[in-house]
């Protein structure tokens, strides 16, 4: 009555003050629990999404499995029957057709290289070399791409001793109906040039022991290929 306040009254501020203290001290407690309670709910509608029953007995995850499996079931059945119809051209040819086609030989010249100048081809090196050369142009050829299906033999026939030089042939054999298209792949440039690049990639001859040189090349630049004639074998 005095001035000053009753007694009663400071004891109702302080509980006010003590219950908000209490509130703000569990005012961020409150949200956790509700927060948990979001996610479990956004948990059990997805889980609930995915065992939903779509038609029949089936849920929706059995029908995303079933539908994976039979695009990848589709892919499978797509290569395997491309690969049993698709005949590649370049891999296949007609051996009858080629057998009885226009044969197309040619003749050519290519000069081998010793450091010394004085070397000798013996009778046993001759044969060696021969056999060496004409194993090599035959490989060329069968694995030309354009070249190996028309391609027939190839053999080194003769070896000057004073120029140092082996003369060989090459035969291919191309069916009448793609003469035309073949009329720039089979010709001498064509056929000179497949050889002459494989002559730059690796120069040394092999396996061939000649008195008075140890390291025998072939020259690139020496190579001349030229047609004998081509014959009808039709007649």
């Amino acid at each position: 009555m005095n001035g000053q306040v009753p007694e009663q009254e400071v004891e109702n501020m302080e509980l006010c003050d003590l219950r908000e203290e209490k509130e703000e001290e569990s005012g961020p407690g409150v949200d956790e629990p509700l927060n948990h309670g979001v996610t479990r709910i956004s948990e059990t509608a997805t889980s609930r999404s995915c065992s939903e029953i779509i038609f029949w007995k089936c849920k929706l995850w059995m029908v995303i499995t079933s539908a994976f499996l039979l695009l990848i079931l589709v892919i499978i059945i797509s290569l395997i029957f491309y690969s049993e119809i698709y005949i590649d051209e370049d891999e296949y040819w007609d051996l009858k057709s080629i057998a009885n086609g226009n044969h197309h030989n040619f003749s050519g010249i290519l000069k081998i290289q010793c450091v010394s100048s004085d070397w000798i081809l013996s009778e046993p090196a001759y044969h060696l070399l021969s056999e060496n050369l004409s194993k090599r142009l035959t490989d060329v050829y069968n694995y030309s791409p354009a070249l190996r299906r028309y391609f027939i033999s190839a053999e080194v026939i003769s070896f000057s001793d004073e120029n140092k030089t082996v003369s060989f042939e090459l035969e291919f054999s191309v069916p009448p109906e793609t003469e035309e298209f073949m009329k720039y792949v089979m010709s001498e440039t064509f056929v000179k040039d497949v050889l002459r690049q494989n002559i730059y990639d690796q120069e040394e001859i092999y396996g061939v022991d000649v008195t008075g040189c140890t390291h025998l090349t072939l020259d690139p630049t020496s190579l001349s290929v030229s047609s004998i004639q081509a014959i009808n074998t039709d007649g």
